[in-house]
């Protein structure tokens, strides 16, 4: 799948990039959230200590950041990605991605309201892995 940017996000990139010194991969809106895509070493120089470098690029923007850290393994990218939600298991079977959970609330919380959760999931991980389904068992 070929990724195309707007105007706004090809600025939002770049200002990303010139405020924290890091090298943006991928930046997309997600429900209102700015979704931006980082390699793993470099989540901690984007958001700085205590969250400060974030904070500031989120006034300036007077929009909300989420910061992904990119990893080439899906199962990784996937745990990065659900960061505040503790899942137990992601297991990848024939390009279908199998989430496994403990209790009911992190079920919930990963499926969402009419399955907006898990939508958006697939759509985020479709757009670096080849897959056709996410389960939550």
């Amino acid at each position: 799948m070929k990724i195309t940017y707007d105007a706004d996000s090809i600025k939002y990139i770049a200002l990303i990039e010139t405020l924290s010194r890091v090298k943006v991969k991928d930046l997309f809106m997600l429900n209102g959230i700015l979704c931006c895509v980082v390699s793993k070493s470099d989540m901690s120089k984007l958001i700085g200590s205590n969250g400060v470098k974030i904070k500031k690029i989120q006034n300036m923007l007077k929009k909300r950041i989420k910061v992904i850290g990119f990893d080439d393994d899906i199962n990784e990218f996937v745990k990065n990605y659900l960061h505040p939600l503790k899942v137990d298991k992601i297991e990848n079977q024939d390009s279908n991605l199998i989430i496994s959970c403990k209790d009911s609330k992190t079920k919930g919380l990963l499926i969402g309201r009419s399955r907006s959760g898990l939508i958006d999931l697939k759509r985020v991980v479709s757009r670096y892995f080849n897959i056709n389904e996410i389960k939550i068992k």
